[in-house]
């Protein structure tokens, strides 16, 4: 029969063996990673996902493997990770939608993002800038809300219930000015009516305004960020305005619920110092991307569920339906 000095010592071997075993990070990776992502190649998050994965690669010594799976506002490669097996090999590069959005907007997403996958870095943000032509009549942004009471204004947006469309409806909560929602399939062809002259104004992101504000093709009156864009310094915030304005367009990575700790916290050790690397973070910034280096678990996490909480009452408050 064991004794009590052996029933302490086996109890204290197996809970050190279950430590070891739920930790999970002594060797991980030991094969490929993929980072699956909702938006096609090319795309902004599929550009910032590829330079995640060649650093992560060099750092950890695996091939970790952008898995590009497009389809219903992203939800589709949420839902893909959702369903994986909690082991780290299947992670998921997210814009904000797929997991702070979606569901207030799908009747049935077929899995519940906030619970069944657990955000455990951010990896940039990156404000939307409300552009206008550069003949338009508004300078500033007091001079837009002016022009915007005295006649109707069209605004476009890259389609229901995407990011500048969000934004756009946030601006008319909090200055009570009239615009016109125009959608359209994708940002592109938003901007494209932009410069043509078919619409006013748009909500857009600097990946894909940028270029545009730099030629003068396009004027910037304000961003959408609680404060203002580094690369566009003399630019105002919105909320320098109206006091708590944030409609930052933000990426992230997330896993499965149940990923053991220590691959989660791994994992985010390497995303932070991805973004302090001066290579790294010149790259991040030259395609609009503002680096968020000091993101932990818990600040990820945090800071997903009040975006939840935001998109949720501005979704409500709107009207915001899918057509």
């Amino acid at each position: 029969m064991l004794n009590r000095r052996h029933m302490l010592a086996a109890a204290v071997g197996a809970l050190s063996q279950g430590a070891r075993a739920d930790d999970g990070a002594a060797d991980w990776p030991h094969r490929a990673v993929k980072i699956i992502l909702g938006f096609p190649a090319g795309q902004g998050s599929d550009v910032a996902a590829r330079l995640y994965a060649a650093e992560l690669n060099k750092a950890l010594g695996q091939p970790f493997v952008v898995d590009n799976r497009p389809g219903a506002g992203a939800t589709l490669a949420a839902r893909d990770v959702a369903k994986a097996p909690p082991d780290g090999y299947s992670l998921l590069f997210t814009s904000s939608g797929p997991l702070t959005v979606a569901p207030h907007l799908y009747a049935n997403l077929g899995f519940d993002p906030m619970r069944e996958l657990d955000t455990m870095a951010l990896v940039g943000r990156s404000p939307l800038i409300l552009l206008v032509r550069s003949d338009s009549p508004a300078r500033t942004l007091p001079e837009f809300v002016a022009l915007a009471g005295r006649r109707e204004l069209n605004c476009g947006s890259g389609g229901n219930g995407v990011t500048n469309h969000l934004a756009l409806e946030m601006f008319r909560i909090v200055s009570g000015i009239s615009l016109v929602h125009v959608p359209y399939k994708g940002a592109a062809p938003a901007l494209n009516d932009l410069m043509g002259g078919q619409i006013d104004t748009l909500f857009e992101t600097t990946s894909a305004a940028l270029t545009h504000v730099r030629s003068g093709r396009l004027r910037a009156l304000a961003v959408t960020s609680p404060t203002r864009y580094s690369e566009l310094p003399n630019v105002p915030a919105v909320a320098e305005f109206y006091s708590g304005f944030d409609a930052t367009a933000w990426a992230a990575v997330a896993v499965p619920r149940g990923t053991p700790r220590g691959i989660v916290d791994k994992l985010a050790l390497q995303l932070g110092k991805c973004q302090l690397d001066p290579s790294m973070r010149e790259r991040l910034i030259q395609s609009g991307i503002e680096p968020t280096p000091n993101s932990t678990p818990s600040i990820a996490k945090a800071y997903a569920s009040a975006e939840f909480e935001k998109w949720g009452r501005i979704i409500r408050q709107a009207n915001v339906k899918l057509t």
